[in-house]
């Protein structure tokens, strides 16, 4: 008998929504068994644009029309932070497969209840940390496990974009500039991602010490400085900042191993032109290595044809490959809870002026 496709629920038809859309439609034409079933947004506009991304079969305002859905097998939460928490426990209610962006939620309470509740529940559960997908990421993820240039000693892990609210982009998001909202600046709203990325590479973060500031006259942080000392043994300096320069997003990597160096750059695409890797061993002169080789490499390894638009699609490939399979989902949201852990005690520690175990936010939490 063949296989039934996978029934697919979206809430929130805003940027992150219609980026799903996109890439859900492109790994469904690459042969993934996923169906578009229903979609649901409050702005009618965004309703329209989110179907000519991916044509579902059903356009509500209700996101609660999405969750009840007899079709629907799994639901992508892409909503606001705010909305989160009571979207997922209905989510819950219902026993449907569950993608959650991030951040899970603004304070970090209501973070560790979603994850007792989630924990616990019978579904597969991913948080959309797709940073673990990026094919440079998990060749340096390689270098650490294999042991190939020596341990890894150190790094440095920087982000900055412009700020994402309407007074500098008609395109961004007024609530991310307002604490209640969005329960922090560039650090819980774009480099949570990084967190989950140096904590898959290196080992959950035990501690942090951090400073924040803030300059555009928001509630919430423009810049975030971090130094984090990983369960592994390995401490690393992060640094994130919304500043006023628009048009620019760009990341940056540089990881220190007992035998070489490497760097690397990467923007929002698979295929920006930011991207660089760069490895420099002992004894040897710098190497660039071609990110098409590198990307090549990475799907020949997951036995994928058609080279993705945005790293997401590699995640959400997974998430369906898990929901087929039964095995659990990665990241997940005790991955979620250690991030959204590790940037609480950034915060705390800018607040205290002073170093915070993470055993500190997390001892009470089964």
């Amino acid at each position: 008998m063949a296989e039934k496709p996978i029934g697919v629920g979206l809430i929130g038809c805003g940027n992150i929504g219609l980026l799903h859309a996109a890439s859900l439609s492109h790994i469904a034409g690459d042969g993934v068994l996923i169906r578009p079933v229903i979609a649901a947004d409050l702005n009618a506009e965004n309703r329209e644009e989110v179907a000519s991304n991916w044509k579902f079969e059903r356009l509500t305002a209700d996101p609660n029309e999405v969750i009840a859905h007899p079709e629907v097998d799994a639901v992508y939460i892409c909503t606001p932070t705010f909305t989160h928490r009571d979207l997922i426990f209905s989510v819950l209610s219902a026993g449907k497969h569950l993608y959650s962006e991030k951040p899970l939620a603004p304070a970090f309470e209501t973070v560790k209840e979603i994850c007792r509740a989630v924990l616990s529940a019978p579904i597969i559960a991913q948080v959309g940390f797709q940073m673990r997908h990026n094919a440079m990421h998990a060749k340096v993820k390689n270098f650490a496990q294999t042991g190939e240039i020596g341990k890894p000693i150190g790094y440095l892990y920087r982000d900055d974009e412009c700020w994402p609210t309407t007074e500098f982009s008609p395109f961004a998001s007024a609530w991310r500039s307002q604490r209640k909202f969005s329960g922090g600046g560039p650090l819980i709203e774009h480099s949570i991602h990084g967190i989950d990325l140096l904590s898959w590479m290196f080992g959950p973060p035990v501690r942090v010490a951090a400073a924040t500031r803030s300059v555009f006259g928001y509630d919430i942080e423009d810049v975030a400085a971090l130094t984090i000392e990983h369960e592994s043994g390995v401490v690393g300096n992060l640094i994130t900042i919304y500043g006023g320069v628009e048009g620019r997003e760009e990341s940056r990597f540089e990881t220190f191993f007992e035998k070489a160096t490497i760097e690397i750059t990467w923007g929002v695409m698979v295929e920006s032109e930011e991207n660089s890797f760069r490895i420099t061993r002992s004894g040897e002169a710098p190497e660039n290595v071609a990110f098409s080789r590198i990307l090549e490499e990475r799907l020949a390894a997951l036995g994928i044809g058609l080279p993705p638009f945005f790293w997401n699609e590699l995640a959400s490939r997974d998430f369906f490959k898990c929901i087929r399979t039964g095995r659990k989902a990665s990241p997940g949201f005790k991955d979620g809870l250690i991030a959204h852990a590790t940037v609480e005690a950034a915060y705390r520690s800018a607040r205290e002026k002073r170093m915070v175990e993470l055993k500190e936010l997390i001892s009470d939490f089964t």
